[in-house]
Order: structure tokens, then C-alpha cells, then sequence
């Protein structure tokens, strides 16, 4: 006698009881994954905002030449602190120069360097980070050492000595701040690493005798690069605060290059006489810093939907 093929219940399957669940005519549920909403991919509405700002301004930076109604740099003895108009809505610094013009080109500067320093600390922090993580042993303790020394110094204070060696300079703001951020990108990726490396797959990985690269380009860094992404929106938003400090010291883009923080700078002594010289950089600082931020919290969010890290 044949055993009955299906019964009430059936055999348990990957997504369930094999029955009624796979009856013809009953109506095939999607997974969640595969309709997920454009607010969810981006990590819910902070992530999409987060972006939305980010695409905005890198295309402000991008067309500067083209939306800027004056050049960033052309003096006008007749509009010293102008107020905002239709021809100059943002107003007029303490040159003639228009702070708008200005604030769009500036864009051009905070941004490279923020996405520049960070792109170069982890080039440099995700290789040091995955070896000391998956290596262990005297190799961890080594370069743990040596990034332990390099957080021993404080953030600014190293950036300034470096400054105070090379020169200012955008780049060297860059560099300096990439410097800053190496041993904070090499922490958190050996942190994950260290996570992953027990994993079950991974070390069945290495029990069917694939090789070390293999078993960290393949399985390792896929997926313990979540959390470096993450530090690393957080850090672009730290590194235009940096960066525009630096200016505002002297120490970072120099005249009359349009930076935010060097704008700063000059309208510092006019704040009470013309407020827009202060106000606008000031907010386009807290924008970019913002929007970095909330791509932190969405891709967070993205990569922890559960809050299982909370």
C-alpha cells in the first residue's frame, strides 16, 4: 500500500508545510525582501532624505559654473556687506563678493575632502582592520598597538601638527584628516571581522580547503563591511566640521579659495552688521553635516533591520 504523499500537515519545508500551503488556486505570497519600497532600500525615510540631499548637493557642487549668477571671486566696492536682493540673494561679504556664488562653490571643497579623506582612511584602515581581525594572534597585537598609539593623540592636535609640517592647504587638510580616521576605520572593521571570522560559514569555508584570500574576499568582507560603511557616512559629516574648523584657523583652504569654514572666518568680525555673512555657510555646514547622518542611520538600519546591534 502507497503511504499518503500529502497529508493534513505534510513534510516541513524551507518556508513551511508542504499541503495546503502549496494547494493550486491559493495565492503565492511574496517575500519581504522582494518588494521591498523605495524608502526601505534606502534605509527608511532618514536614509532616502539623507541621500536626497547628498545627490543635491553634489549636483550644486557640480554645476556651480553654471548656477552661480557671479564669480566667487569678483570684488565689488559697491556692494561691501549688501544686504540680500534679487540679484544677490544671499548678500555680499565684506569684499563685494557674492555669498552665494561663494556658498555654491564651497560646496566643491567640503565635499571633495570628506569623501576624499574617508575614501583614503579606509583604503588604508580596511586592510590593516581584516588582517589584524582574521590573522589574530601577534599580528592583531602588533598593529593594534600601533593604531592604539595613533588614538593616543588628540584628533585635532595631530591634524595641526601635520598642517604645521606640510603647509596648509586643502589636500594637506585632507591628508591629515584621512590620518585621523585610519584607526578609527581599522577598529570597526576588525571588530566586525572578529564577528564574523566564528562564523559556521566561514569556517566551513576553510574545511573544503579554500584558501585564506578566498575565504575573505568571498565571505569575510562581504559581510563585515556593513559596519565600516556606516562609520564611514558618520565620518564624512565629522570630516566637513573638521575641515571647515582647520579653515577657520587658517590652517586648511587659504584665500580666496570659497570654503565654508573660511567664510566663516571672514564674516566673523561682521556678524552683528551683516548676519548673512555668517548664516549661510553656517547652514550649509549643518545641511551637509545632516544628510551624512541620516545616510548613517539608514544604512544602519539597512544593514540591521532588526536592531539586533542595539
Amino acid at each position: 500500500m502507497i503511504p499518503n504523499q500529502a497529508g493534513p500537515a505534510g513534510p516541513v519545508g524551507p518556508v513551511g508545510p508542504v499541503g495546503p500551503v502549496g494547494a493550486v488556486g491559493e495565492a503565492v505570497v511574496m517575500p519581504r525582501d522582494e518588494r521591498r519600497t523605495l524608502t526601505e532600500r534606502f534605509g527608511g525615510r532618514e536614509g532616502l532624505a539623507g541621500w536626497t540631499i547628498v545627490f543635491v548637493l553634489i549636483a550644486v557642487a557640480i554645476l556651480a559654473p553654471v548656477l552661480a549668477p557671479h564669480s566667487p571671486e569678483a570684488i565689488d566696492g559697491n556692494r561691501i556687506l549688501a544686504a540680500p536682493s534679487l540679484a544677490h540673494p544671499f548678500g555680499s561679504d565684506d569684499l563685494g563678493r557674492d555669498v552665494l556664488s561663494r556658498v555654491l562653490y564651497a560646496f566643491r571643497v567640503s565635499l571633495g575632502i570628506a569623501v576624499g579623506s574617508v575614501a583614503l582612511a579606509m583604503v588604508v584602515g580596511l586592510p590593516i582592520g581584516v588582517l589584524a581581525g582574521y590573522a589574530g594572534g601577534w599580528s592583531d597585537l602588533v598593529l593594534m598597538r600601533l593604531i592604539d598609539l595613533l588614538l593616543s593623540f588628540p584628533a585635532l592636535l595631530l591634524a595641526i601638527s601635520l598642517i604645521a609640517i606640510l603647509g596648509p592647504g586643502s589636500l594637506v587638510a585632507l591628508l591629515a584628516i584621512a590620518i585621523i580616521y585610519v584607526p578609527i576605520m581599522a577598529r570597526v572593521v576588525r571588530s566586525s571581522v572578529l564577528v564574523v571570522r566564528g562564523q559556521p560559514y566561514v569556517r566551513g569555508a576553510r574545511a573544503r580547503g579554500a584558501s585564506h584570500l578566498s575565504v575573505i574576499r568571498g565571505h569575510v568582507l562581504p559581510n563585515a563591511i556593513g559596519p565600516a560603511l556606516v562609520q564611514a557616512s558618520v565620518l564624512m559629516a565629522f570630516a566637513i566640521v573638521i575641515e571647515a574648523a582647520l579653515s577657520f584657523l587658517g590652517l586648511g583652504s587659504q584665500p580666496p579659495t570659497p570654503e565654508l569654514g573660511l567664510m566663516l572666518a571672514d564674516g566673523n568680525n561682521y556678524l552683528a552688521q551683516a548676519p548673512w555673512v555668517e548664516i549661510f555657510p553656517g547652514l550649509g555646514i549643518a545641511i551637509s553635516v545632516l544628510a551624512f547622518n541620516l545616510i548613517g542611520d539608514g544604512l544602519r538600519r539597512s544593514f540591521d533591520p532588526n536592531g539586533l546591534t542595539q
